[in-house]
């Protein structure tokens, strides 16, 4: 009960087998659809069947991720897809999209469901939503500290899982728009383009002055999670599964990652139940392995132990480093000869790469290399050596990195190849009597037993009688099945005689037949009326158009100005930060607003000192007379947390992509839903209408890219690393991050908890196609305002209210205001195009 999961990725089938074969306890694959590594190779359901088998064999679970949003008409196929994994036995699937998995509990309500890291669970509140609903697992935000997810361990019942090594993303994951939005590869549906690791500036906004070039180039590109240092403090929080992410990967990553921390869970139980009190240690050689197959300036421990600003970026280059290697004596360009002395190992067959100040640096497979003038196929720490054959512009002084070991890589795969096979223990008994046929018992510890009977019958020997030595040498030799004899009781009467083959074919019988009960223990049956059940689950009421309802206009205010006067827009709702909570009018402000409906706007993250504000300034808002509050996050939704008079609404962040989310959050008392940003616009019009539902989508103003524990600004200028504190100039300017297209994307920090919020740097404008959204069936249309001045507000509610009213022909007297806006930079969003 109390061991802790070793969850290993798998890509690909080579990954699969070397995350077996490493001592993964279980491993998560995709499928060809549906799950958030669109680009990795993945597993059709054939390939699925043949992995759940191999590895319930061998003692191993199997997750399946769908961890992607679906839309109405991939919902179906998603579940078709996932009934076949089901049948074949699957122990359980990972998933992001709310509505998704609804129909999963319902259909197939014996398997579990994991809350995948795209639902940005980071709060007891949130896992606690998540467990009324069925979640088994929770896979809680990478942000969070060892401190954090003790609290919420110690908490619950529900199983909680974390990464432990591993990429990192800057944003939360399931709160990074950026990919999609502005290349229209979406994470959300697992096609990523990791804008975070291409190069950018950090400039003030009102100058366009760089302030980050003693920095590098990559300023959102995080060094990747290892957690091997601390594995006993993990342990002790209390988490269920440790999860290593990498299924772009391939398999020596796999194989030497999971092997890695296989050895260290271990040998840390065997050191805790052997009562020793000696201190957990890291071998330097193991660190070193990690480090060969794959890391980005180093590793970090993420927020494990907190925040650490700079100390967790890779600033100089975002791709994988290796193992540095020396720096460049001379280069011969006639001979494309490098000579460096060398701090660690080299061998034919290992890749390096020669830092040359440039974007794509050289880099090679070594072919040729000479000590002291004489060819070598290896050489050692301490050598000067000549490598021949690169090509490249190679200067003097520059650093020289091996990126991949041959040594390391072979012996990896050795583990897939058939030379280290992951082995099942069992127990056996045979019998060898005369005149019978000899007859085997095996039995594993599941309980599963097999007993087989041979076809001779053992007789008098002529020459040389069998002895229990020959007999147990013989039973013991499972070569490559996943089998070991861990004890055999062996009885053969005197003076017999029987075929080795016969035994051979006995144990190759039994353990044939054992292998089959273990696979089929997990295979599964659908209910005799699934499909009645299917046809009722997936039925969504049509959207029902009422062309004469009255279409809501709203505001969301990302940051309050007390300057501004609220009242005089022309809106039906506005939504007022909760930090607004903060400036000593807010409270005058909100008072002051007739004929309006205020709600308070809490963002998709909220921890640290923003949940003291939560506790501290929420009921004063309310008691201001607050008609409502807007949620980003899951943790928030729970109705029984305020009064009955206050209305829930559901920001963007949730992520509500199909109508079985509309009903989920029905189910769970909002009142309204804002969409995904992500649907198009025909997506939107197919949508159901959910009763006491509201739908309300962004027509106007900068689309949040991505949240981030991690801020740019404080990081880079402000000095905040592991031992600094940052000095705070987000209060004396603000910043933008510039692109290599000369974009500038503004990054507004919240000043409460030091978290940052990446804007687009163009404003959404559909304003030609307002009468498409209100005919699409939507109830309220937004406006989000960052850093418009009032006028500028001001001009932006009267076009859209009057596009409300009057339609197209309202333009004509807003063209200086449309003209003015779109020549800053403006963008369709996902409308016309979707993801």
């Amino acid at each position: 009960m109390d061991k802790i999961e070793l969850l290993a990725p798998a890509g690909d089938w080579e990954s699969f087998l070397a995350a077996v074969e490493n001592g993964a306890d279980a491993v998560y694959l995709g499928g060809k659809l549906f799950n958030a590594r669109q680009f990795a190779s993945n597993f059709d359901i054939e390939r699925i069947t043949e992995a759940i088998r191999y590895a319930h064999v061998r003692g191993v679970k199997l997750y399946l991720t769908m961890n992607t949003l679906m839309s109405d008409n991939e919902l179906l196929e998603g579940v078709r897809f996932f009934k076949e994994a089901y049948l074949a036995g699957i122990d359980g699937v990972i998933v992001q999209d709310l509505g998704f998995a609804r129909i999963i509990k319902q259909l197939f309500p014996d398997v579990p469901v994991h809350a995948s890291t795209q639902m940005t669970i980071y709060n007891l509140d949130g896992v606690e939503v998540l467990s009324r609903m069925g979640f088994e697992r929770i896979v809680l935000a990478r942000e969070l500290s060892l401190e954090e997810i003790k609290d919420i361990t110690d908490k619950t019942f529900t199983e909680i899982e974390i990464f432990i090594h591993g990429a990192l993303c800057v944003s939360y994951s399931g709160q990074c728009l950026m990919s999609s939005i502005i290349g229209g590869r979406s994470g959300n549906r697992g096609k990523c383009a990791q804008p975070c690791r291409l190069p950018y500036e950090l400039v003030e906004k009102e100058s366009d002055k760089a302030v980050s070039r003693n920095k590098g180039l990559y300023l959102m590109s995080p060094k990747d999670l290892c957690s091997i240092e601390i594995l006993d403090k993990i342990k002790e929080a209390g988490v269920k599964s440790l999860k290593i992410e990498g299924r772009m990967k391939g398999p020596e990553y796999v194989a030497v990652v999971t092997r890695t921390y296989r050895k260290y869970l271990d040998e840390h139980v065997i050191k805790n139940e052997s009562g020793t009190n000696g201190k957990y240690v890291v071998d330097d050689s193991d660190i070193k392995e990690l480090s060969q197959v794959f890391n980005r300036g180093g590793f970090s421990r993420g927020y494990l132990e907190g925040k650490t600003g700079s100390t967790m970026m890779s600033y100089e280059k975002p791709k994988n480093w290796g193992i540095y290697l020396g720096k460049v004596i001379s280069y011969d360009r006639s001979s494309f000869a490098v000579k460096l002395t060398i701090n660690t190992d080299l061998a034919i067959g290992d890749g390096i790469e020669i830092w040359n100040g440039e974007e794509q640096s050289p880099g090679t497979v070594v072919t040729g290399l000479e000590v002291n003038g004489k060819r070598v196929e290896s050489a050692k720490a301490g050598d000067i050596v000549t490598i021949k054959n690169i090509k490249g512009n190679i200067s003097k002084d520059n650093k020289v990195y091996k990126t991949s070991d041959k040594r390391l890589n072979n012996t990896a795969l050795e583990s897939i190849s058939g030379k280290f096979y992951r082995r099942v223990p069992i127990y056996g008994k045979i019998e060898i009597r005369k005149n019978k046929p000899a007859g085997l018992t095996v039995r594993d510890d599941l309980g599963n037993i097999v007993s087989v009977i041979g076809s001779v019958d053992a007789e008098d020997a002529l020459n040389r009688p069998l002895t229990k030595e020959r007999v147990m040498e013989q039973v013991t030799k499972t070569g490559q099945t996943p089998f070991e004899f861990i004890d055999i009781d062996v009885l053969v009467e005197e003076n017999l005689s029987l075929p080795i083959s016969e035994i051979n074919n006995l144990r190759r019988n039994a353990l044939e037949h054992l292998e089959l009960k273990r696979a089929a223990k997990y295979s599964r049956k659908l209910s005799d009326d699934f499909a009645e059940k299917e046809k009722r689950v997936m039925y969504f009421p049509g959207n029902y158009r009422n062309k004469d309802k009255k279409i809501l206009l709203s505001a969301c205010i990302y940051r309050f100005d007390e300057n501004i006067d609220y009242g005089s827009l022309d809106i039906d709702r506005l939504y007022i930060p909760l930090s607004a909570s903060l400036n000593k009018k807010a409270n005058q402000v909100i008072s002051d607003l007739k004929n309006k409906e205020v709600y308070i706007y809490i963002p998709s993250i909220t921890r640290g000192n923003y949940d003291k504000l939560i506790r501290s300034k929420l009921p004063e808002f309310i008691n201001l007379g607050a008609d409502g509050l807007l949620v980003g996050n899951i943790g928030h939704v729970n109705r029984d947390k305020y009064p009955s008079h206050i209305n829930i609404m559901g920001d963007y962040s949730l992520n509500c992509f199909n109508s079985s989310s509309l009903e989920q959050f029905a189910q769970l008392g909002l009142k309204g839903i804002t969409l995904s940003v992500e649907l198009t616009l025909n997506q939107i019009r197919n949508l159901a209408d959910i009763a006491g539902l509201s739908k309300e989508v962004i027509v106007y103003g900068r689309i949040p890219l991505m949240t981030s524990e991690y801020c740019p600004v404080g990081s880079v200028i402000g000095g905040f690393d592991s031992k600094t504190k940052c000095s705070g100039v987000c209060e004396k300017s603000e910043y933008c991050l510039k692109d290599r297209m000369g974009e500038k994307f503004p990054v507004i920090c919240d000043r409460i908890d030091c978290r940052s919020t990446v804007f687009n740097s163009k404003v959404l404008l559909i304003e030609e196609n307002i009468d498409k959204i209100k005919d699409a069936g939507v109830d309220i249309i937004r406006l989000n305002f960052t850093d418009e001045t009032a006028e500028e507000m001001n001009g932006i509610v009267r076009l859209h209210r009057d596009l409300i009213e009057s339609g197209k022909k309202a333009l004509s007297s807003h063209e200086e205001l449309i003209d003015r806006v779109k020549k800053r930079g403006f963008t369709r969003g996902h409308y016309f195009r979707g993801v």
